[in-house]
């Protein structure tokens, strides 16, 4: 009311300035002076009004996020009352953390014959090109794709490409001068269980469905750690451990709070690490002064609170 209130004397005594003397260089000033604060206001009003319609929409973001959530977890959470409000803060976080990390996933790679011999990273990511050509060809996903659009439809196919990463010591051969060494210690890099997910049609619609897989599939360590939790027996009331039980997983809200400090941590979820790479044709790594052939690359490996790990990269291919 108070805001309103001074926009209204504010337009009362404009009036009044410019009835009394229209003439005078004080009125006019003055018409100049209420005419900015009239402006300054008004937008003060404008800002006000955006604030309150887009609190409105974060507010339904965040119930269709739990909601989300909550189907792909465990929907006897809906039994504690006002779930929703408990978990809203801590889905939230979780959610953009994820949206974060996606972030920091670089812009789609070409993949394919040209990319497998000019781009060091696809070089070291597969052993030959056939490997590529084989990867799509026995992909359902990206087939059954394929099959639904054309490439008068959808000329380029994207894509989420995810890798193992592995590392071996070894003893191999290298060089040292004109010499050849025998019995080296190495370290071996091997990339495999290449998998592509979410074939799309734009760069856009990738981003988008990178940040579905990548929350969709926190939301399913989640739910796995919390099922390793649960009482293995049914719940009996006449057994002498029916109140331990009530006291366990079993009761949702029970569940529901020992949810919501797993959730306290999301960086404990996921995280992504940022890799340089140099290694030789064969894999080995190599030393910055090495002056032999080799693929010196970055990579982008995602960490999941099950302690696996996956490179990860968005692909490209022009059909």
């Amino acid at each position: 009311m108070t805001f309103l209130n001074t926009l209204l004397n504010l337009l009362t005594l404009k009036q009044s300035v410019m009835s009394d003397d229209r003439r005078s260089r004080e009125a006019l000033s003055l018409r100049a002076f209420f005419d900015d604060q009239l402006h300054h206001l008004l937008n003060l009003l404008d800002s006000l009004s955006s604030h309150i319609h887009d609190k409105a929409r974060q507010t339904k973001e965040d119930k269709q996020i739990v909601e989300n959530f909550v189907d792909a977890s465990n929907t006897k959470i809906r039994a504690v009352h006002g779930y929703s409000d408990k978990l809203r803060e801590h889905v939230r976080a979780l959610y953009n953390h994820v949206l974060q990390v996606a972030d920091e996933v670089p812009s789609p790679v070409q993949l394919n014959l040209d990319a497998f011999s000019e781009n060091p990273l696809v070089n070291a990511l597969f052993v030959n090109s056939q490997d590529i050509d084989k990867l799509f060809d026995t992909d359902h996903d990206v087939n059954a794709f394929l099959r639904r659009h054309s490439k008068y439809q959808v000329p380029v196919v994207y894509a989420l490409l995810t890798a193992s990463k592995s590392e071996k010591r070894m003893l191999g051969i290298a060089m040292q001068g004109d010499m050849m060494i025998r019995e080296v210690p190495q370290q071996a890099v091997n990339f495999s269980a290449h998998k592509l997910h979410a074939p799309c049609a734009s760069s856009e619609e990738l981003n988008a469905a990178l940040k579905e897989y990548l929350f969709s599939r926190v939301v399913t360590q989640v739910k796995l750690e919390m099922m390793s939790r649960m009482p293995t027996q049914p719940l009996k009331p006449g057994d002498d451990s029916y109140e331990l039980r009530i006291k366990s997983l079993a009761n949702p809200d029970v569940y529901l709070n020992t949810l919501i400090e797993y959730l306290a941590a999301p960086a404990n979820l996921l995280s992504i690490e940022k890799l340089h790479f140099k290694l030789s044709k064969l894999g080995i790594k190599l030393t910055d002064d090495d002056q032999q052939s080799a693929n010196e690359f970055d990579i982008h490996e995602l960490a999941w609170s099950n302690s696996t790990r996956n490179v990860v990269l968005q692909i490209a291919l022009t059909r």
